[in-house]
């Protein structure tokens, strides 16, 4: 067990180093200048002498593998530079807008979650039913609605129609209260959850019905063992591969965050990421797809040890 944990570690490592490796090369071999984000408009007004100093000063002016060096060495004693745009400490800018994306992550995921094993096993239990039938279409039908697309729609009919909820921001301007909080993230969390309840339902409800269609439910029938057993041993049979097939979609969480927050104006990491893009500001760029990488994997690290302790043929693999 210790040493299956040790290795997952010594992979995620591995793992992140590599992505801070490609996130870096890609970022600077987009077409653009980072001294945009300084200068603005008044680029086109610079002399080419005027953007190379600047270039010079940024430290831009080195090859890109001792720049990569620089700043890995910087961000190893927790310095994650300052921002082009604006100046500010970058790290500071991160602590700022984490708390917001963790909340939105936290709670989109675990009520995804929980209605997609309630709505799953509900289906699962009523094979070929009205109800598995009508609850297949609807997974399906999720699946291929755009999350932008719900997002915009949620916000016309709940924000401009109806209302009822607000359509971005964490907070109200005179109010910062745990109600006004929870009332702001409610759209958020809807449109996260709407792009992967239909495929953790249908996972879910595929799974129970394999489960009641296998050969030890035929014999536990045959010995009249009661429904609610044979249900409790399938329903705990059909979670153990939920459990991995959750940890392998927290990417697409954060990944979906860039967009969702993007569209609600949200103050968090994805939003952050989103507006330092069109002026390369690299410090920020870097600084905040290297935090979201670190989350994704500690995340999917703790998934695999969730995993690890709810099943006993992955234990006896590990533990051979």
């Amino acid at each position: 067990m210790k040493r299956y944990v040790l290795k997952r570690l010594i992979q995620s490592i591995v793992v992140m180093f590599i992505m801070s490796i490609c996130s870096f090369a890609l970022i600077n071999a987009a077409p653009g200048e980072p001294a945009a984000a300084i200068y603005g408009g008044q680029m086109d007004k610079l002399t080419q002498a005027e953007k190379d100093r600047i270039n010079e000063n940024l430290g831009l002016n080195q090859p890109v593998i001792i720049r990569y060096g620089n700043w890995l060495a910087e961000v190893s004693h927790g310095n994650f530079g300052y921002s082009y745009a604006n100046g500010q400490n970058v790290g500071k800018m991160i602590k700022e807008r984490m708390p917001n994306t963790m909340t939105l992550f936290l709670s989109s995921f675990i009520l995804t979650v929980i209605l997609a094993i309630a709505v799953g096993l509900f289906a699962g239990l009523h094979p070929d039913s009205m109800v598995d039938r009508v609850i297949t279409i609807i997974s399906i039908t999720l699946n291929g609605i755009p999350s932008v697309l719900v997002g915009i729609i949620l916000i016309l009919l709940f924000s401009v129609a109806l209302g009822w909820l607000p359509s971005s921001g964490v907070t109200s301007m005179f109010s910062d209260t745990l109600k006004d909080r929870i009332i702001h993230l409610i759209l958020p969390t809807v449109t996260v959850m709407f792009s992967h309840i239909g495929s953790f339902s249908r996972f879910i409800q595929e799974g129970m019905k394999e489960e009641l269609d296998s050969y030890y439910v035929y014999v536990a029938r045959a010995n009249h063992m009661s429904k609610w057993d044979i249900y409790r041993g399938a329903m705990k049979n059909a979670l153990v591969p939920f459990v991995n097939y959750v940890g392998t979609h927290v990417p697409s969480f954060f990944s979906g965050f860039v967009v969702i927050e993007t569209v609600f104006a949200y103050p968090g990491l994805g939003n952050m990421i989103v507006n330092a893009i069109p002026v390369k500001d690299y410090p920020v760029l870097m600084g905040g797809i290297l935090v979201t990488g670190i989350v994704v994997i500690i995340s999917m690290l703790l998934v695999d040890l969730i995993d690890l302790a709810l099943n006993p043929k992955l234990r006896k693999a590990v533990t051979r």
